[in-house]
């Protein structure tokens, strides 16, 4: 009879090499996670962003050629709280060619964000309003 000798289970270079190939897959899953994570976190500022940048642009169409003083005056910058957190909203006014009309940009940041204000703006939106 011969008797032969048969493997049984892993070698401990197999279980070595399966290890490292285990651990890079789960280092790459890990900051996958990470950038998904930050983006959604801008996603979601943004998108708040726009919301406050929409809701005083609609103020101005309102207020147009009446109680301007109730909306943020041009070039000057106010802050509002929306879900809990608070932005500053700035309004700059132009003239158009066009008279009797205006162009208005909001600015919105977060005004968490006193450090990065001038660096990166969270939403600018324009519309035109009638005097």
């Amino acid at each position: 009879m011969i008797r032969r000798n048969r493997q049984q289970g892993f070698t401990l270079i197999e279980v070595m090499i399966a290890l490292a190939i285990v651990s890079i897959a789960l280092a790459a899953l890990t900051q996958s996670m990470g950038v998904t994570v930050l983006n959604q976190t801008q996603l979601e500022t943004r998108i708040v962003a726009t919301w406050v940048a929409e809701d005083e642009l609609v103020k101005q169409h309102v207020l147009a050629g009446k109680d301007a003083e109730k909306g943020v005056a041009s070039g000057q910058s106010t802050t509002v709280e929306q879900l809990g957190r608070e932005w500053t909203v700035e309004v700059r006014s132009e003239s158009t060619t066009f008279p009797g009309i205006q162009k208005r940009l909001v600015i919105v940041t977060e005004a968490s964000d006193e450090n990065v204000r001038n660096e990166v703006t969270s939403v600018r939106l324009v519309t035109v309003v009638s005097d």
